[in-house]
Parts: structure tokens; sequence; C-alpha cells
């Protein structure tokens, strides 16, 4: 008997058994030709440093799902995303969306090959057929534009000796919606700034907080006001800013008003409430080309619309400051100048 060939058979037997079931393994399914995909995306605004789930639903052309394990291609402009993912048993498949940190609008892309019409093949059954793209998209917003904020300093006004301002700005995008994680910086003509200018981000509210500090060496040239800004990204890279102002009470007066609405809708009260160590002189400029005087005035407007209003204070020693606002009539709730 010739051991050496019986021991080659041996061998070999296993060896066909392997090839033979590699033989058989089938290629990933392929959808019929006229197959339907729909692509969503949650959320679809999201952070800078977000992440949004994708979910993309395949049917074949009868309605049904397409079949477990169908390879659905996905590509994003910005951004990063699985390059493959698969469908389950009922033709869905999901994927994360993870943004980079630059601000736009991502495309995110679904695609997969299908099937000639009644799914033949014109091959061995190991060759899938030749196929055409079916594909689907949706646009994920990655960042908030800053189209609009608020500045508010508390207190808006500090004696000549100094103290801490607290600072809040809110930051709201096209829609009137708090933009969270938006990166903004203060900055101040005039004493020292906690985030010595550094970025502040925005929290979930879009609110973002700094604390000035004036000294008495900062005042002591005898300023009446202090101007501090915050600035933040728009549309385009463009500067979004917006200032307050800090009055310092010393020996000049510090001119402030308020506005409500008068007896009838296009008439407006406007109170004085400056201060000053002595009386003072009064002078409105309502914003549409009048004047007035007085601590008490009352103005009615021509048309409705909003108007920018200016009321200067001088006192006997002949300093002066001025009180400023946007009114918008008809109005209708009290409002502030400072």
């Amino acid at each position: 008997m010739n051991y050496r060939a019986v021991a080659y058979l041996l061998f070999l037997v296993p060896m066909l058994a392997m090839l033979a079931a590699v033989g058989c393994d089938k290629a990933s399914p392929v959808a019929p030709s006229g197959s339907i995909l729909a692509v969503s995306a949650n959320p679809t605004r999201i952070p800078l440093n977000g992440s949004s789930t994708i979910t993309i639903i395949g049917r074949k052309p009868d309605g049904n799902p397409l079949n477990p394990g169908t390879e659905i291609h996905l590509s994003a402009s910005l951004g990063t995303i699985p390059s493959i993912v698969t469908t389950n048993g009922s033709g869905t498949a999901t994927a994360t969306f993870q943004s980079n940190g630059r601000l736009g609008t991502a495309r995110i892309s679904a695609a997969i090959g299908t099937a000639p019409a009644g799914g033949g093949s014109t091959g061995t059954s190991d060759t899938p057929p030749p196929s055409t793209p079916t594909s689907a998209s949706i646009d994920v917003q990655v960042g908030s534009v800053t189209t609009t904020i608020i500045l508010q300093p508390t207190p808006t006004t500090l004696p000549n000796t100094g103290g801490d301002v607290s600072l809040l700005a809110v930051l709201r995008d096209d829609s009137g919606q708090p933009i969270a994680n938006q990166g903004v910086n203060f900055t101040t003509d005039l004493g020292t700034l906690n985030s010595r200018g550094n970025t502040v981000t925005t929290n979930s509210s879009g609110v973002a907080r700094d604390t000035l500090r004036l000294t008495a060496q900062d005042l002591a040239n005898n300023a009446s006001s202090v101007t501090v800004t915050v600035h933040a990204t728009g549309a385009a890279g463009a500067a979004v800013t917006q200032t307050a102002t800090i009055h310092i009470q010393g020996d000049r007066p510090v001119a402030s008003f308020t506005f409500q609405k008068g007896s009838t809708p296009q008439e407006v009260l406007f109170i004085d409430t400056s201060t000053a160590p002595g009386p003072l002189t009064y002078s409105w400029n309502f914003g549409d080309t009048t004047n007035g005087a007085g601590a008490t005035v009352t103005h009615l407007y021509p048309a409705a619309s909003t108007y920018t209003v200016v009321l200067t204070v001088t006192d006997a020693a002949g300093l002066s400051d001025t009180a400023t606002a946007q009114v918008t009539v008809p109005v209708t709730a009290q409002g502030n100048g400072s």
C-alpha cells in the first residue's frame, strides 16, 4: 500500500471541503432596481463638536424592507461618519455623524447599489449583478450663527471708588433660540476682566458670564463711564458685537430715564431717573427731529416706528451726561435709557 498517497488524500479532502464552503458564501444582498432610501437626522442642529444619529430606511419597490445585510454607503461634506453600514431585518441602518469643530452645513448622503428589475443575475451565483446607485441625503447644521447678543451689566452705576460689575451676555440665532457652546470675548476700556479677554463659552441657555473689576486707580482721571463690549462670530465669519455702559458717580451727573405707554398708542411718557449732587437741566431728543425739556415729559409720535431717544442732563457746573434708548412705538412694556 502506498502510504504516501493515502496521506496526501487525507490532507486534500479537508482542503477541498474548505474551498467548497468558501465558494458557497454569498455576496452582500443588492437592492432591486426602484428601491427607495429615506434619511433622517436627530438632531438636525448640533454644536460645533456635537453628534447626530443618522437613520436610513430602505424599501424595495413593493414596499417591503431591504434584505438584512444590504450595504449602505455614507459620506459627509464635513465632519465624520462611517463609510458603510448594513440594514437590519426591518431594512433600517443607523450611524453616528460627528462634527469636527467646523461651522457650516453638513450634507449627509446615503447610497446603495440596485440590481436589475426582476432580480436576475448576469453571472455566476457568487458574482453580484451590475448596479446603479439609489441615494438620498439630509443636511445637519453644525454650530449656530449668532445674530443677536443681549449684554447686561449689573450694576450699571458705580461710585468713583470702583467695584465689581457682573456681565451677562445672551446669544441667539436667527430663529431666536439660545446658542450653546459658542465662544465669546469680553473687552473693556477700563478695569480688569476675570476672563482677561480670553474666550468664554456659552452654556445650554446661550449665556456667557464675566466680571469686570474697577478700582479707584482705574477711575482716577474722573471717568464718567466705562464701556464693555462682547464679541461673537456671525454669518460668514463676520463679527457680531454688543456694548454696554457702566456709569461712574462722582462730581458729574449720571443720566438715566424710564419710558412707558402714554394715554394713546403713539404717545410715550418719559421719566427722568438721573442722579446728581445738585439740580439738573434736561434736554430730550425724541428721535423724530423734535426736542423737549423737563424731568418728566410726554411726547406724541407721528407714526409707529422705532426711535432713538437721547436725554442730556447738565448740572450747575456745566458737567453733563447722556442716556439713550431705542423706543418702539406703540410701547408695550416699560423700558430704560442709560
